[in-house]
């Protein structure tokens, strides 16, 4: 029924037949929209795939052209060596190179010509590690694809590599398994290629191969295995020496290893060896190198090696001293950064390379220091707990020159090479021989500070609950002057001080001024762990230490007025031929200034003559130095110098434990090594620069000095000394004051002395009361200062301050009874400078002292440590 009203409706009809007649052309035309989309799409894929495959094309142009082929040649022409090398130094008298030592051979090699060489030895490494070495150019484009499939299947970047190309990786130690190591390797084997013959590639190779037992090359091994030269050995033995190189622990004969097969049995080094040498064979025997006659007898010879793998001592003769064997450590580490070398192969240099060595050292000052540290008993003490013995080490450097002149690594008689030199190899804690590197340095070249300042001996801050920090001997003095704060090392103005410089740019100073190698910041344990803080810049406690070598280095560019320079243990190196292959010439820089390091040097040269490093003092001879102490007593440190020479020497067990000494052993060992040295030399004094200025000054404020300066109740505290004009104080005194109505101006009664809790005079005293005679009234100026409290410490000038005297209380001795004047007595004028009752102010305002000279003392002249002040009773 639907059906029918349906196809009867003539607009329906009519309009389905107009359809019905549309409808073919239409679905054609859909159909071509279709094709030509899907045209477009395919078009548009590919001109993307061509766009982007013509960038990465571009893109890796660029980066072979700028990354890979300035890495590409090589320089194999100093590679053939034959030939000791020789180490040299400079006579002073003379100024003529003489001979120090031959290089000794830290591994086994020796050099084999060519035409020394069996053709069954060269056949058989060509058969077994590239069998087209001869026809291709450098790199098996064929094995080359190998290795790339199976790297993109999910197999191994390696393999592949030509005999060009293992070549290339002995000699660099560019062993990453990178594809830039691989593509690098293929344009240096490229180019080896093309610029040698094939006959001193496989030479080359042949003679820097590994193969086990310390053996570098077929020489040394021919020798070690067989006992015979490499020209004797036969068509067994060839095969068995290259075997090795494939893995000298599995195939060595001398290896301990035992490698289990591919049945299950566990086999030693030797059955391995003979494996690995039947597999040799049989592909000679394949590419028809070798005969079956010859393969059969080959593989029925017995092989019989000569040896075992056990080492002979050395002679006392072969032992390096400390010095030689740095200079060995620095040129091979140079080798390898110039050159990218490997370490294998710049030792065959060094054994065998012909070169010529010409050190920095001074053979008077290595033996004088040899002559104390190979001797046990200066330092004699063993741990009654690890059974440790105490160690030490010392760098010395030659001020004159910058380099370093002796180096000692240990403490006892060197019985060994390549033992761990606790002079450069060690990082240990300075403690507060950093400061003036890190602290006072810094702050005086940044005009923050200088030699005649005054701070606040005074906890800086409260640290878990407890004043911070602490001195060594846990007092605080108060107000002193940056020279007796260096002087007795007081670390509360070391922090104060790196606190004004700001952590950040003491840091700065210490890595880029001083060349010490500090962390900026690393997790340790979980925790995160910096030296760009207060306490580890003011107080030496680093996150990993410095070595002897670094703190002499930069110790020594005070005595040679702010200037910088690298020590070194070489200056040159040449080749056989004469051509200079490392040239270690170096650059001064500009540490700090001229004035910068007098101050350093006056304050350095007080520690010694009046502080804390008194043990260093050399008769006859301007010293200057820091020593340095750890918290936990693990590390004693003295870096000291004189016009000639700076050294550095650290004292300590090598596994940290207290060392157990009240006084300071590195000082000591200091004085006893450099005392010799210094035997015949004048003294002198350090440099002056232009422009300095003689002051009087307070020593409680660093203020221009004035009279009420001298009536302070401990005594005169007038001081003189010598700074830059610009670092001259500009204001006067503001803490002495001997105005009528100042707080400052007391009378005192010295017959009533203030007492401590053992009855003991303090050194202060009660005030003046309304019965006192006049003969025992001295007026004093005390300090018009306060303080604000820390974690309630208590400074010992406090008593001396104005504001604390209503705790002292008046006079009770005379209570309005007469009290007669004693015999003799007088009366006192306290206003009356020559009154012989009143302090005596000494012309000028004090004693005029230059640091810089000897015996002078700066900060007013005190030889000795300041008494012992006890709180006054309150």
């Amino acid at each position: 029924m639907s059906e029918q009203n349906y196809s009867s409706h003539p607009r329906r009809e009519g309009s389905r037949s107009s359809q019905n007649g549309d409808q073919t052309p239409r679905r054609r035309r859909k159909s071509k929209k279709k094709k030509g989309g899907a045209l477009r799409i395919i078009g548009t894929l590919l001109l993307i795939f061509l766009t982007t495959s013509a960038f990465l094309a571009c893109f890796g142009a660029v980066y072979i052209v700028n990354v890979i082929l300035p890495q590409a040649s090589m320089d194999l022409s100093s590679f053939n060596v034959d030939e000791n090398s020789v180490m040299y130094y400079q006579d002073k008298s003379t100024g003529e190179y003489k001979e120090l030592r031959q290089v000794l051979s830290v591994t086994n090699s020796e050099w084999v010509d060519y035409e020394d060489m069996p053709q069954y030895l060269k056949d058989a490494a060509v058969a077994i590690e590239d069998r087209r070495f001869w026809t291709h150019n450098g790199v098996d484009w064929w094995r080359t694809a190998q290795a790339v499939v199976s790297m993109f299947t999910g197999g191994d970047i390696q393999g592949g590599s030509t005999i060009t190309q293992q070549l290339i990786k002995n000699l660099t130690d560019y062993n990453e398994t990178t594809v830039k190591r691989k593509v690098t390797e293929i344009f240096r084997a490229l180019y080896v290629d093309s610029h040698y013959e094939k006959d001193d590639i496989l030479e080359l190779y042949l003679n820097v191969i590994p193969l086990g037992s310390g053996c570098e090359g077929v020489g040394a091994a021919a020798e070690k295995y067989f006992g015979k030269s490499v020209s004797d050995l036969t068509l067994a033995e060839c095969a068995s020496l290259i075997g090795i190189t494939n893995n000298p622990s599995k195939y060595g004969p001398y290896s301990t290893a035992q490698v289990e097969n591919s049945e299950g049995e566990m086999w030693n080094a030797v059955q391995w060896n003979k494996y690995r040498q039947e597999v040799i064979l049989g592909q000679m025997l394949e590419q028809g190198k070798i005969s079956q006659e010859e393969y059969d007898e080959a593989v029925a010879q017995e092989l019989v090696f000569v040896g075992t793998n056990s080492e002979s001592g050395q002679s006392s003769s072969d032992i390096y001293s400390w010095y030689e064997e740095q200079v060995i450590t620095d040129v091979m580490k140079d080798l390898q950064e110039e050159y990218d070398y490997s370490s294998q192969y710049v030792s065959q240099m060094l054994a065998n390379g012909g070169l010529r060595i010409y050190t920095c050292v001074d053979p008077e000052v290595q033996a004088a220091a040899e002559a104390i540290y190979y001797d046990r008993s200066n330092l004699n003490y063993t741990s009654s707990k690890s059974g440790q013995q105490l160690q030490s080490a010392i760098t010395i450097i030659d001020n004159s020159t910058g380099d370093i002149a002796g180096l000692v690594g240990r403490i006892g008689e060197k019985t060994i090479n390549r033992g761990t030199n606790l002079a450069t190899g060690a990082l240990r804690q300075p403690g507060s021989s950093i400061k003036p590197l890190t602290a006072y340095g810094p702050a005086m070249e940044m005009g923050l500070l200088s030699p005649i300042s005054v701070l606040a001996d005074y906890p800086y801050q409260v640290m878990g609950g407890k004043a911070w920090p602490v001195n060594v001997d846990g007092r605080y003095r108060g107000q002193v002057t940056v020279t007796e704060a260096l002087q007795w090392s007081y670390n509360t103005v070391a922090v104060r001080t790196v606190a004004m410089v700001t952590p950040a740019k003491a840091y700065e100073f210490a890595t880029q001024r001083f060349h010490l190698q500090l962390e900026s910041g690393r997790m340790v344990n979980g925790e995160m762990k910096s030296d760009i803080d207060l306490s580890p810049l003011s107080m030496g406690g680093l996150t990993d230490g410095v070595t002897t070598r670094q703190m002499a280095n930069a110790f020594a560019v005070f005595p040679e007025n702010g200037i910088y320079r690298e020590a070194r243990t070489y200056t040159k190196v040449e080749d056989s031929q004469g051509n200079v292959i490392l040239d270690n010439t170096r650059e001064d820089e500009v540490a700090v200034k001229e004035s910068t390091a007098y101050y350093m040097n006056t304050m350095l040269q007080n520690v010694v003559q009046n502080g804390g490093g008194s043990e260093a003092r050399i008769s006859g001879m301007t010293v200057a130095g820091k020593t340095g102490t750890t918290d936990s007593k693990f590390d004693r440190w003295f870096v000291g110098y004189t016009p000639y020479y700076t050294a550095a020497v650290w004292v300590g067990y090598e596994y940290n434990e207290r060392v157990p000494a009240s006084n300071n052993p590195a000082a000591q060992l200091w004085k006893k090594v450099m005392t010799p040295i210094h035997e015949g030399l004048e003294n002198k004094s350090f440099d002056k620069p232009s422009g300095l200025v003689q002051v009087s000054y307070c020593k409680d404020c660093g203020g221009l000095a004035t009279t009420a300066c001298q009536y302070d109740p401990r005594g005169n505290r007038v001081a003189s000394g010598y700074v830059m004009q610009e670092d001259a104080p500009s204001t006067v005194c503001t803490c002495h004051s001997l105005e009528e109505g100042s707080n400052s101006l007391v009378r005192v009664c010295v017959d009533d002395p203030v007492l401590d809790e053992n009855g003991e005079p303090i050194g202060s005293y009660h005030l003046a009361g309304p019965y006192c005679p006049e003969v025992s009234i001295r007026t004093y100026a005390y300090l018009n200062l306060d303080r604000e409290s820390v974690g309630g410490a208590w400074a010992e000038d406090s008593q001396y301050f104005y504001s604390n005297l209503p705790n002292v209380g008046v006079c009770t001795v005379h209570n309005g009874e007469t009290v007669l004047p004693p015999e003799g007595g007088e009366t006192t004028d306290p206003d009356d400078p020559s009154d012989p009752n009143n302090p005596d102010p000494p012309d000028g305002g004090g004693e005029t002292t230059d640091p810089g000279e000897e015996g002078s003392q700066e900060g007013g002249g005190e030889s000795s440590h300041p008494e012992t002040v006890t709180r006054s009773t309150r």
